[in-house]
This record gives C-alpha cells, structure tokens and sequence, in this order.
C-alpha cells in the first residue's frame, strides 16, 4: 500500500521516496500485482466477423486467427488486424453441408489439421494435413468431431457413432498408410456422443461427453486423464475409461469446445440440448480444476469464483457458443456463426502510469505545501523577488 504522509524533513521525504519506488518496483517485477487474474478480469470488446459463411476458426502462436468457409482457408493479415484473405482451396476436399469439423494450427505454426466433418455421405471421415502456407498435403482416414495438436505431428480425436460409447484417438500425422494410419485409442467408453478435446500446459488431457446417452456420466461432464495415464494408456493398447477413470473437473453445458487461456483457466462451449445449460460459455479457474485433481470434486457451476459465465449477445437466448484463445493479444474468442466476440484483459501498463500519475501528483502537492509553509507571512512582492533569483 502507498500512502502519502507529511514529512518534516529531508530524511522522511527520502523515506517516502524509497518507499514509493520500492512498492513500484516490486509491480515492475511482477505486473500480476497490480492486476486481479485473467479470470476475473476478462471485460467485452466490440465483435468482429469472420469471412462470411466461417464455421470454424483457430489461432496460431503468431495470434493470427485461421478461419474456414466452405471448403475455403482464410488467413487473418497480423494479429488483431481482424482483415482475412483468402489462401485458397485444399485439394479432394469432401466436406459436409455443415462444413469442416474443425482446423487447427500446429504448435509451431506451419501446418494446418482440417476435419471434413464426415464428407458429404457423412460417413467419409477424414482428417486433411496441410502445409499452411502451400495447402499441399494429404488425406488422412480418421473420424472425428473435435482435434486438438499434441505436438507438430500428433493430433487428438474425439469420435465415435451416435447411441454408443464415443472415444479418443492420437493420430500420427506423418503414418505413411493414409487409408490406415497409426491412430491408436487412448480413452473409450465415453458414455454418450463426442465432445471438445484439449491438454493443459503439463500434457493432462481433458474431453467431454457431449450428449449423454449410455451414461452413467451426464451432458456436458468434463475428464481430466493424467499425462502418465494416458500415455501409458497409449504404449500398452489399454484405454483409459472414461467412466472409471476420468477425473471430473466440471459439469456444464456440452463440453463441444475445450481449451486453455495462458493462466490456465478451462473455456468451455457448446449447449445442452433440451437441458437447462445454454445461451452461455464457461470459463473455469485452474484453482477450481486443481481442488478436482486433488479429489475435492467438480467445480460448482453455481460458484462465481470458480466459474464464470459469459453471454456477450444478450439480445438472443439461443446462442452456442465456441471459445478459443489469442495467446498473443490474450483475448478470449466466443464465436457464433462467423461473429466473434472478443474479451480483454487491461494492459499492466495501465495500472503502472496510474501510479506513476498519483506519484506526480502527491510530490507536487506536497511541495505546494512546502511553498506554503515557506513563504508564510511573506509578502508578494517578496516571493516574486526570490522566485526570479
């Protein structure tokens, strides 16, 4: 805390000063300090558009954002420009009448994952790898509905038929046998239809049952599966359960869209049909996901300090939401159809030229009270005189 006390002397006026500095000082350090976290922070922008038609997006680790309409990529010009151009066409793309499932950009930001959401027969499932600044590359065989990148060549599924169990798979992107590519099961018996899919910073992998049906777990439920587990899951051919063997972090809308923010708070998205948990996206706080891995249980979705709700577009009460993150202007993106909406955290800078502003403004009245006290019982005329000296 700064506070601003009268000083007597040269020596408490030095006091003060160390005091101030040290205090601004130590928010140099560490600007976190001076700011509440990213979860409670989040504040609206105003909406963009993707290119017209987009149905899904990504963002690369440049935090430039990769749409798709159609069968057509679209490349953001520089992060936050929210202008798009056209990069062209993936050649023997057969893509449903929703359009592509999902595209991801790979970590190192040169390779584009693309899911053809089943083709137009809805039964063609493929996974297309693409080169993103070429679109040259190949079809994969694999089904899917959600994906997420590993590394720059696994990529996670979630898939499955309707009424049974859904699974996820870990596709090796560079398999030479594209009709049957290495892609091993690592959980199954997801009782109910696919959700999203994503890994946190240490390699914890985390889905969702998207719409119950075998159960026992509800619409909506999402499992963390430890790294260990599921690799060694993945080295022995021995799936996790999903049922048996997920942690259950939380419990809200549909989990159709998994991902972290860089402070490692859960988004979620999607919208539980005919169920009470729509028009909304969640955002969880990594304490809340921690007390679950510490078996504290789920995160209350009725608790605003473990899990916040957004709902930018209040004028419509049927909106399903996708979130994703821009780790480079840290925003986090709620899309619907091809409006994004935007939410910000303030700049550091902010709070440190307030502070810089209050520090200017208590010396200047400190030595207006200086002057006060000094020219007390002098007349103008003299104080105009030793001010000219």
């Amino acid at each position: 805390m700064i506070r601003y006390e009268r000083c007597s002397s040269a020596g408490q006026r030095c006091a003060w000063s160390i005091r101030f500095f040290f205090c601004l000082g130590m928010i140099l350090i560490d600007p976190s300090s001076a700011l509440a976290d990213f979860f409670s922070e989040y504040s609206p922008a105003a909406a963009f558009q993707l290119p017209a038609g987009a149905t899904t997006y990504d963002v690369g680790p440049d935090g430039r954002i990769v749409a798709m309409a159609g069968a057509n990529v679209f490349l953001e010009s520089a992060s936050g420009s929210r202008s798009f151009a056209q990069l062209g066409t993936p050649a023997g793309g057969d893509f449903s009448s929703f359009g592509p499932g999902f595209v991801r950009v790979s970590p190192n930001g040169t390779t584009l994952a693309i899911g053809n959401g089943g083709g137009v027969s809805f039964s063609n499932y493929q996974v297309g790898v693409f080169d993103l600044a070429t679109l040259g590359g190949d079809w994969i065989n694999a089904s899917h509905f959600d994906g997420t990148w590993l590394d720059d060549t696994n990529l996670a599924l979630t898939a499955g038929v309707f009424g049974q169990p859904s699974f996820v798979s870990l596709l090796d992107t560079t398999s030479s046998d594209l009709a049957n590519p290495i892609n091993p099961v690592i959980v199954n018996n997801i009782g109910g239809a696919s959700g999203g899919i994503a890994f946190d910073s240490t390699g914890n992998l985390y889905t969702a049952n998207g719409f119950a049906t075998t159960g026992p777990s509800e619409t909506g439920a999402v499992n963390l599966f430890d790294n260990a587990a599921w690799l060694s899951a993945m080295n022995t051919a021995n799936p996790l359960d999903f049922e048996t063997e997920g942690v259950t972090v939380v419990d809200v809308l549909s989990g159709a869209s998994l991902g972290f923010d860089s402070e490692g708070n859960l988004f979620v998205g999607g919208g539980e049909f005919g169920g009470p948990d729509v028009n909304f996206s969640a955002l969880i706080r990594e304490s809340a996901i921690l007390d679950a891995m510490a078996g504290l249980g789920a995160a209350d979705i009725l608790d605003t300090n473990a899990v916040r709700r957004f709902d930018p577009d209040p004028l419509s009460d049927f909106n399903t939401y996708d979130v994703g993150f821009n780790p480079v202007t840290s925003e986090l993106y709620l899309r619907d159809g091809d409006t994004v909406f935007p939410f910000l955290v303030p700049e550091p800078a902010t709070g440190l030229l307030g502070l810089f502003g209050l520090f200017l403004v208590l010396r200047r009245r400190r030595n207006s009270n200086e002057t006060t006290s000094r020219y007390a019982g002098s007349s103008l005329t003299s104080i105009a005189k030793r001010a000219n000296r």
